[in-house]
């Protein structure tokens, strides 16, 4: 078959991926299909061909029988067909992981098999799954791999390679992939879209571990103007500058306090915004007059190839409205910044969910300014007891985040420990819960984690604010989370999204 005429594919995990991953799964009754599958395969299979891969590890094990694999797929596929969705087929590897097979991923037997008997482009085409074993199925073919938050993805995430796109959910990846058909070289166009922007003074959407930012050129001193004018941010709230190589920090501090390369070491790229003594170099503007800097190197690594590629480290605060809802994918940027940024570079959904966490090493002892995703117990475990900043500086912020409102939806919304009884049966009040409630109630509800997993429900938290506060409701009610962990940090920001503030008519 000639090769122009082959036919791009996506290959789809099962368990965790298009249904809950509830283990060994042998009854029909069990199946719990994610409720945005059936939308994101409806898309998919307009420009692509669709193929079911998983691992049956239970069949090895003795746990289930390939009759009953075979029972689950037969199942899902009548259910994906009465929506008019057609699997070209469901592959399923019985094997052990140390029966040396080629079906088991990640090696690419069954993509092989596709290819043999239908003709795949594998240039054209993408993996979708929940396990790093997914997503490196295909990649000696040449095939693009999305990894999915859900199911196991979550505990699985500290194995994933360096370069590879996440998303919370089945649809985020589809979206992705109807509006990136050429994967990696719709990525590179991109960055180096961004980085000749950056060059000439413009505003760059990109994506981080934390949240997207909006970046410019940190020492171009109109480029961040711009940035200001775009958020409508007050100029008395600091930015955090990015870098991408840790030599950059010399250019933007003259002198490192004697726990900064021990901080570098451990915790950098990652969520840890270091506050530093400012070089002159640093325009006052990107400090707000502060004679400190802060600096952090962010673990997404698009924003670090876009910081490289640029030649200069990137001031940039969170790409939203200022005081709004922060975003943690390119079509939250969309909703509030679209038309104000000369390039969005769109990489997946950010996995921490919540913004870093900033630390003080200008004074006597450290100083935690804002919680966020590296907490106060991973900090004093390396260098000792550190100071926590108590109340919010309205007038005269040393870090972002230190304001008193802020990270806001439109709709009011509280935060409480319990949930009162007048609540429960006004269905239009919306929930936030961090973990499942034993009571029913009558408005939608946002469940950021089945188990109270924390992380997990950092990294859904801004987006389940976005839905809550698009359904027109009268009020939204916050659980609080754990005071302890990334919980303290989700507490800030639901504390400051609950504070009244003054509304532009």
């Amino acid at each position: 078959m000639a090769r122009s005429k082959k036919k791009a594919a996506v290959f789809l995990d099962r368990d965790g991926t298009l249904i809950e991953d509830v283990g060994f799964l042998k009854h029909i009754e069990d199946i719990q299909i994610f409720p945005d599958t059936i939308e994101a395969l409806k898309k998919l299979q307009q420009n692509y061909e669709l193929f079911v891969v998983s691992n049956q590890t239970g069949v090895a094990a003795g746990s289930i029988s390939l009759e009953d694999v075979d029972r689950i797929n037969g199942e899902l596929d009548r259910r994906f067909a009465a929506q008019g969705i057609r699997i070209n087929e469901w592959y399923s590897c019985p094997h052990g992981p140390q029966e040396g097979c080629q079906c088991r991923k990640p090696r690419p037997g069954f993509l092989l098999e596709a290819d043999k008997k239908y003709g795949v482009d594998f240039s054209r085409s993408f993996v979708i799954g929940d396990h790093p074993h997914d997503v490196a199925t295909g990649r000696d073919l040449g095939v693009f791999g999305l990894y999915l938050l859900s199911g196991h993805g979550r505990r699985h995430l500290s194995d994933l390679g360096p370069h590879t796109l996440v998303f919370h959910c089945i649809d985020e990846a589809a979206e992705w992939i109807l509006q990136n058909p050429l994967a990696g070289e719709d990525l590179e166009r991109s960055l180096e879209a961004g980085a000749r922007a950056i060059k000439e003074g413009g505003l760059v959407a990109f994506p981080t571990e934390t949240v997207y930012g909006l970046g410019a050129d940190s020492f171009n001193e109109e480029a961040v103007r711009r940035i200001f004018k775009a958020k409508k941010r007050p100029l008395h709230n600091p930015l955090i500058v990015h870098i991408a190589v840790g030599e950059d920090l010399y250019k933007l501090s003259e002198s490192l306090p004697e726990s900064t390369m021990k901080l570098v070491d451990r915790f950098w790229p990652g969520p840890l915004t270091l506050v530093l003594p400012k070089s002159s170099k640093v325009p006052d503007i990107v400090t707000a007059d502060n004679p400190s800097v802060a600096v952090r190197m962010p673990a997404h690594y698009l924003a670090r190839r876009l910081i490289k590629l640029s030649g200069t480290p990137v001031a940039a605060p969170s790409a939203n409205s200022f005081g709004r809802t922060s975003p943690t994918s390119a079509a939250h940027v969309r909703d509030q910044l679209e038309g104000l940024y000369d390039v969005l570079i769109d990489g997946g959904s950010c996995w921490v969910g919540v913004e870093s966490t900033v630390l003080s090493l200008t004074g006597d002892r450290p100083r935690i300014l804002r919680p966020g995703g590296v907490t106060r117990e991973e900090i004093e475990s390396l260098i000792g007891p550190v100071d926590v900043s108590s109340g919010h500086k309205a007038a005269a912020p040393e870090s972002p985040g230190q304001l008193p409102s802020h990270y806001a939806p439109d709709t009011r919304l509280i935060l409480l420990d319990n949930i009162p009884e007048e609540y429960l049966d006004d269905p239009e009040v919306g929930y936030i819960l961090p973990r499942p409630l034993d009571r029913v109630l009558s408005g939608p509800v946002e469940l950021l984690s089945k188990t109270g997993n924390l992380e997990e429900a950092a990294g859904k938290l801004y987006a389940a604010l976005r839905r809550l506060d698009r359904r027109g409701l009268r009020l939204i009610v916050a659980q609080s989370f754990p005071d302890e962990a990334i919980g303290v940090a989700l507490n800030d920001r639901l504390s400051k999204a609950a504070a009244e503030k003054k509304r532009e008519p």
